[in-house]
């Protein structure tokens, strides 16, 4: 557009410079005509030229008192009344024939040289000029087309050499941003194609660095999902900003509980403000949770606070079963002590005297010593357990030949006891894989259970039950039953129920744990069922692969 400008301009101005030119040079050739003219009148002092001089002479008007000695009267007749009607101030000036042709005439006033009125003029045609004029316009026109012509192909060739990489890097820079890296081709040495290399270098640079951020981040990641505790990050407003997988289960887990939840985002508040590292325990329903909360600061500007949720429920119920073992054992053993050195001192100061009061104090010690003894022994067997130090014989056996046995074993304390003990089994042979010794115990364990809390007139019954995968044996008794809200605790360690309820001989608390893990190592189950006053049911599910 700009070249264009100049060029109309230009050629404007040329235009006219051109006209304006010939204009002038024309008025110079009539001045200088005029002149001469003006010397032959006036040396000659008449007007009355010979019609030779007048005939050589081109484009002349000799004009007195009101009329025309020479020039042709149709041009004369236009310039007189060119000259009358516009009172024309200037001795050239320019008028048009009939005809429409262009003149431009020149006057020369000889009136004080004459007695009448008298002037001589010269005038030339201007159509040649205006030709020569509109065939320069025209020749400029074309020049000025070509011209813009080529300067504008010149422009957009040139436009196109610019913008073309230009709009290359625009695209690759959408496309950067939007995360595909693109290599563009250098076409040029110059200060585009130096930018594009930048570029393409820039772009390498960031695609290295977004993979190795992107290789951090997700190592971090698997480094933070492996860890088996929760992990998060607050900032110090108490809201989350990163965390763990197990750390999210952990804040949904307080989320559930709206005092626990404002709790906890206290003690972040907290711990942000006084910048100073907390450790906190939780207990959420049957939860034990360690909260460590560290302060995260950087260029002395606090960001917000780092949580590491640990899980303590295994460590808080190993530590409270330890210490409940220590008081269990210590209680079931400070009970037949005493009654030892007690009966043993009355025998030793022969306090008791009588054979029949020393036989009845002999056979207490003897009892209590037995019970200390099951106690150990049923200690040693948990602690091989504990251990993995009990070596397990499976294989397949036929499981109604240990009943038998111990049938055959409790037959005489059934009838000193008055209680019935059925056996219903669906064959004769139940064969499955089991430790003989391990599932022997097992069932020693709950008949005995059963003659201790049933009595006279009772009735314990053994039913098998066999399916195509497992073996199911329910040992069910008449007696005095366990109340619904201690039968969940009957499998644990050292757990005894109201010992009032028993047949005099009080129990370690331990058979039926150890019952439940005989049972678990066998890959089965163990579950009791009960109505109080009515009497007990244990069912048992053992595999027979």
């Amino acid at each position: 557009m700009i070249v264009t400008t100049v060029l109309i301009i230009l050629s404007i101005i040329l235009s006219f410079y051109f006209r304006n030119y010939a204009l002038g040079s024309t008025e110079d050739h009539l001045e200088e005509e005029l002149s001469r003219i003006e010397n032959v009148v006036l040396s000659n002092h008449t007007l009355d030229l010979n019609d030779s001089y007048l005939a050589a002479e081109e484009n002349l008007i000799i004009y007195s008192d009101g009329q025309f000695i020479a020039g042709s009267n149709q041009i004369a007749e236009e310039i007189y009344n060119e000259i009358t009607t516009s009172n024309l101030s200037s001795s050239t000036f320019i008028v048009n024939d009939i005809n429409d042709r262009e003149f431009m005439v020149k006057v020369s006033d000889l009136s004080e040289f004459f007695e009448s009125d008298t002037a001589i003029i010269k005038y030339s045609d201007l159509d040649t000029l205006n030709q020569s004029f509109l065939t320069v316009l025209i020749i400029l026109i074309i020049t000025a087309a070509i011209l813009f012509l080529i300067t504008t192909f010149f422009a957009f060739f040139l436009i196109s050499r610019i913008t073309k990489p230009l709009i290359a890097l625009k695209n690759s820079s959408f496309s950067t941003a939007g995360g595909n890296y693109n290599q563009l081709k250098v076409t040029s040495r110059d200060e585009i194609g130096e930018l594009t290399l930048a570029f393409n270098k820039m772009n390498d640079n960031i695609k290295s660095t977004i993979t190795e951020l992107t290789h951090e981040k997700n190592l971090r990641e698997t480094v933070f999902s492996s860890l088996s505790n929760g992990l998060m990050y607050f900032n110090t407003s108490g809201e989350p900003v990163y965390s763990n997988d197990r750390g999210r289960s952990y804040y949904e887990l307080f989320q559930q509980s709206e005092e626990e939840f404002e709790y906890f985002k206290s003690l972040i508040i907290d711990v942000s403000e006084s910048d100073e590292n907390h450790l906190e325990r939780l207990d959420i329903e049957d939860l034990h949770l360690q909260l460590a909360m560290s302060p995260v600061k950087s260029l002395e500007e606090q960001n917000g606070v780092t949580v590491l949720i640990r899980d303590i429920t295994d460590e808080y119920n190993t530590e409270k079963m330890r210490t409940d073992f220590i008081s269990s054992v210590s209680h079931e053993l400070k009970t037949p002590m005493v009654m030892l050195s007690g009966y043993s001192e009355a025998l030793l100061d022969d306090i008791v005297t009588e054979p029949e009061e020393v036989k009845e104090m002999v056979s207490i010690i003897k009892d209590e010593s037995d019970r200390m003894n099951k106690l150990v022994s049923e200690l040693l067997i948990i602690a091989r357990m504990d251990s993995d130090d009990v070596l397990y014989d499976i294989k397949s056996r036929n499981f109604t030949l240990l009943l038998h046995e111990l049938h055959q074993r409790f037959d005489y304390k059934l009838k000193d006891n008055n209680i019935e003990l059925n056996i219903n089994a669906g064959s004769e042979t139940v064969t499955f894989p089991f430790d003989y010794d391990k599932l022997n115990q097992v069932f020693t364990n709950l008949i005995d259970n059963a003659i201790r809390y049933t009595k006279a007139g009772d009735v314990i019954t053994i039913n098998i039950a066999e399916d195509e995968d497992c073996v199911t044996i329910e040992v069910s008794d008449t007696g005095t039953g366990i109340k619904r809200e201690n039968i969940k605790h009957i499998f644990e360690r050292f757990y005894k129920v109201d010992e009032a309820r028993t047949r005099g001989k009080h129990g370690t608390g331990l058979g039926l744990y150890i019952v439940s893990n005989i049972i678990k190592k066998h890959s089965g189950t163990i579950a009791a069922d009960s109505i109080f006053g009515e009497g007990t049911t244990f069912t048992i599910k053992l595999p027979k692969e």
